[in-house]
């Protein structure tokens, strides 16, 4: 299996889940208040019944329809090209790592921590706390390694469904 093809799809996969969450960052951003700096958190009402709703479909959304189908659809193409269960397995894990790393590294980063820009920060929170280094560093070190053992579990998963 060609490795133009993983870095293809690890880059549609990934354009296609920041997309997402730049989208509902943008117009819906309590959807991801647990993302939300420490002290911008605990300044923010709770969830209304129809945020949690709203939170439910975002769910499913962004879990079921983009980071678990989209693997399994590219693992299928791929399968179908002839390559075997630990190529496959390869395949998908380059998919959420990479995901995982343009997710920390470009929109958690780059984008929100350093740039800011005023259509994805959240109305009433402070542009200066986005900055917050303890935050940073939890990314650093809880959400990448997290979102990259979730890609190397799923892929197993995939790799030897596929095969079955």
């Amino acid at each position: 299996m060609p490795q133009s093809v993983t870095l293809v799809h690890s880059l549609a996969y990934a354009a296609t889940f920041s997309a997402y969450a730049l989208v509902t960052l943008h117009f819906a951003p309590r959807l991801w208040l647990r993302h939300f700096p420490a002290n911008e958190r605990e300044r923010q009402p709770p969830r209304s019944r129809r945020e949690r709703m709203g939170l439910l479909c975002h769910a499913i959304v962004s879990l079921a329809g983009i980071m678990l189908s989209l693997p399994v659809l590219s693992a299928w193409w791929v399968f179908g090209t002839g390559a075997d269960p630990d190529a496959v397995f390869h395949h998908v894990a380059t998919l959420g790592i990479v995901a995982a790393l343009v997710d920390w590294l470009v929109l958690d980063w780059l984008l929100i921590r350093c740039l800011r820009p005023a259509w994805i920060i959240p109305v009433g929170t402070d542009a200066g706390s986005w900055r917050n280094t303890r935050d940073i560093v939890k990314d650093a070190l809880g959400f990448f390694p997290i979102g990259s053992g979730v890609a190397w579990v799923w892929a197993y998963a995939v790799s030897r469904w596929i095969l079955a």
